[in-house]
């Protein structure tokens, strides 16, 4: 994506695909071998991954997995605004 979506568009984004990646993680804890379940999964998980690391890069991380420690000498993730701060959720 050549530009960043706003952070409601990208929350928003985040909560729709992560829904799907919880929701279909449940049917396949009873139906593991469905192919066609595998593999909506696989698209949804990266697509939330991805969609969580552009929302890191342009307005900090939503996860531990996203924050990047190297960026400095001390603990950030505390400056960015949180998620519902600014008509976020």
């Amino acid at each position: 994506m050549n530009q960043t979506r706003n952070r409601r568009e990208l929350l928003s984004h985040i909560n729709q695909v992560s829904f799907a990646v919880d929701d279909v993680k449940l049917f396949l804890d009873t139906h593991p071998d469905d192919q066609e379940a595998l593999a909506f999964f696989e698209n949804y998980s990266r697509q939330r991954n991805m969609a969580l690391k552009e929302y890191a890069a342009a307005y900090g991380p939503l996860t531990v997995d996203t924050s990047d420690c190297s960026r400095g000498k001390h603990w950030n993730w505390i400056n960015e605004p949180w998620p519902w701060q600014e008509g976020g959720c």
